[in-house]
């Protein structure tokens, strides 16, 4: 690694991009081990608080993972075979991510139907009306997806659900730049988002669920499609 000084307010956000692109330049490679903190403070100039604040969201992105007793390690891919091999393990992650999001969102949005008060329907109707309205920025649109499934984990009134859409949405809003422009459905985004509202708000639970997996299952397969190009 060559020796450079990172500045800037949130040094941890040009630590996680310095790691990033010594993996996707293969300086880094699958099971690899990091270098020790010491070094890595030395050669780029960060606190290890900065530093240790990298490595969680690295972690939870799915590019580095921690081995207890042996250190930190550049994760190893999922599988080795050929259809996946040549898939960043970045975006391998992400999919990771989506596959399980297959499993929650029609759960989550079935409960959403089911336990909704009106309050979360108009907390969810103000959330479309801003999307609308700012479909075409990138980062707002992820912004507003985030609020969007949010909110409907609060209309679940289930707390685990709440903090399973926050978790999985740490994960993409460190990547939303990647997943976002890959995503050109801009207005699909918006109409199955209402459409899934809509369901909820006449608490017909097994519509919300079908169409909250549609939802994500077009997301997944437009992703994975992207991906391996």
């Amino acid at each position: 690694m060559t020796q450079r000084k990172l500045k800037g307010t949130r040094v941890y956000e040009q630590v996680v991009e310095e790691v990033k692109q010594l993996i996707s330049s293969g300086e880094l490679k699958p099971g690899d081990p990091l270098p020790s903190e010491r070094q890595l403070m030395q050669e780029i100039g960060v606190s290890r608080s900065s530093l240790r604040e990298a490595f969680r969201i690295l972690e939870l992105i799915g590019l580095i993972e921690s081995i207890p007793g042996k250190g930190r390690f550049v994760r190893k891919p999922r599988t080795d075979n050929k259809e996946t091999s040549m898939v960043p393990l970045e975006d391998e992650a992400i999919l990771e991510l989506m596959e399980a999001r297959r499993i929650l969102d029609p759960a989550i949005s079935k409960a959403a139907a089911m336990h909704a008060l009106p309050s979360n329907l108009t907390k969810i109707r103000k959330i479309l009306s801003k999307t609308s309205q700012n479909i075409d920025d990138l980062s707002q649109r992820a912004k507003l997806d985030y609020d969007f499934h949010l909110a409907l984990a609060e209309a679940t009134h289930n707390f685990i659900f709440v903090n399973v859409v926050k978790m999985t949405f740490n994960l993409i809003m460190a990547t939303h730049e990647r997943i976002y422009s890959l995503l050109n459905d801009k207005e699909a985004f918006l109409n199955e988002h209402k459409e899934i509202y809509e369901a909820i708000v006449d608490h017909n639970m097994d519509l919300a669920a079908n169409l909250a997996a549609k939802h994500i299952d077009r997301i997944y397969k437009t992703l994975q499609e992207a991906m391996a190009q």
